[in-house]
């Protein structure tokens, strides 16, 4: 990873490979509702989402090696996370709230909820991600050493 990207929290990594994530699923569903009927569609983006998702959480926020336990227990995280956000969001409509406005309170739940559960799935709680530094540099025949 650049050293550009590398500054960055995996919790803004998150949120720039999801917004990535849903350009990309939402292409995709606009794409595929031209043959296929809009739930359907749906369906194929959404699951297309979830894998991409891992790869994206696994490469780029946390910098793990895709693994097929946490490849298994992945979708987990958005089956939680979809019954969360449809926990918060069917009250609130129900109570009168534009869902347009109720979405902004899934979202600020949802969002860390997310993140907070792929960094549990991936094995990254509370274990910041390794940085790679370069080697010391070793003395070489020409220079003289501290210790002799």
């Amino acid at each position: 990873m650049s050293d550009r990207l590398r500054r960055f929290t995996p919790f803004t990594r998150f949120v720039v490979g999801g917004a990535a994530n849903t350009g990309a699923t939402y292409g995709l569903f606009v794409l595929l509702s031209r043959w296929i009927t809009p739930p359907a569609a749906y369906s194929a983006a959404y699951l297309t989402g979830v894998a991409i998702a891992y790869f994206v959480n696994t490469m780029f926020v946390f910098r793990v090696r895709p693994r097929a336990g946490s490849a298994a227990r992945f979708p987990v995280v958005y089956l939680v996370s979809y019954l969360a956000g449809l926990g918060i969001l069917t009250p609130l409509t129900r109570a009168g709230i534009d869902g347009r406005l109720a979405m902004a309170a899934v979202l600020a739940v949802n969002v860390p909820l997310t993140f907070a559960m792929t960094r549990l799935v991936l094995g990254k709680a509370g274990v910041p991600a390794p940085e790679r530094t370069a080697a010391p540099p070793t003395p070489s025949a020409n220079q003289p050493s501290l210790g002799k």
